[in-house]
């Protein structure tokens, strides 16, 4: 007896360069022009590579990582660079949790510090004073990381902050625009949990950190 294989469901894009060459048109089109495209570690790095590339803009890389309670919990916020940590307004810790909360956020913030090394050998970001800074990831399911990348340029001089990914939950789409955000998102999905498989050459964490860091070390 035989059984029928397991649907897997269609990728929205077939490769991560693809999504990346389209988000550059779009912006390109929206007249984003002469801005620096900023891919957050690990998977906005080779999105916005591409994207740089397919609009003739500057790339380099932030470094970003989600701040949780456990390894299969929801983020509750997210570190990026050196700025204070971005929050979900919404998570009202207990006294319990004050301490498990701290220790989080110093775990996301040794990450940060280590992936820095990984990713930029520590050099400073290219220079964003008064330029558009376009903060990239791969999939926004929850907003925190790139709303904690778009503090750090902020922070850095740009003149103006955009968001863009190739798909983004419609909840983290909202809490985006919410803050004031321009955000460029062309598949916008309402399932929370977001796509299950946005880019056909998914191949896995480990690969696809070391490909980012590779492109990241491109950029310098």
């Amino acid at each position: 007896m035989t059984h029928p294989a397991s649907s897997k469901p269609a990728s929205l894009y077939p490769t991560r360069s693809a999504a990346g060459a389209l988000l550059g048109q779009q912006l390109a089109a929206r007249g984003y022009i002469g801005c620096m495209l900023l891919g957050v570690t690990p998977e906005g790095v080779e999105i916005a590579a591409s994207a740089a590339k397919a609009m003739g803009a500057q790339f380099d890389v932030l470094v970003a990582a989600f701040i949780k309670l456990g390894s299969n919990l929801a983020p509750i916020g997210a570190i990026a660079e050196a700025v204070p940590s971005e929050m979900d307004p919404d998570f009202q810790p207990s006294g319990a949790l004050i301490d498990k909360l701290s220790s989080a956020i110093e775990e996301s913030r040794a990450r940060v510090s280590q992936d820095l090394i990984l990713y930029r050998t520590q050099r400073p970001v290219k220079a964003l004073a008064g330029k558009i800074a376009v903060i990239v990831d791969g999939q926004v399911i929850y907003p925190w990381r790139v709303l904690a990348a778009a503090k750090a340029a902020e922070q850095l001089g740009a003149k103006q902050v955009v968001i863009a990914t190739p798909v983004g939950t419609q909840a983290a789409a909202d809490r985006i625009r919410a803050r004031q955000y321009d955000l460029v998102c062309p598949s916008v999905v309402v399932e929370p949990k977001g796509h299950p498989a946005p880019y056909g050459d998914m191949t896995g964490d480990t690969p696809e950190r070391l490909r980012s860091i590779m492109i990241a070390h491109q950029a310098a």
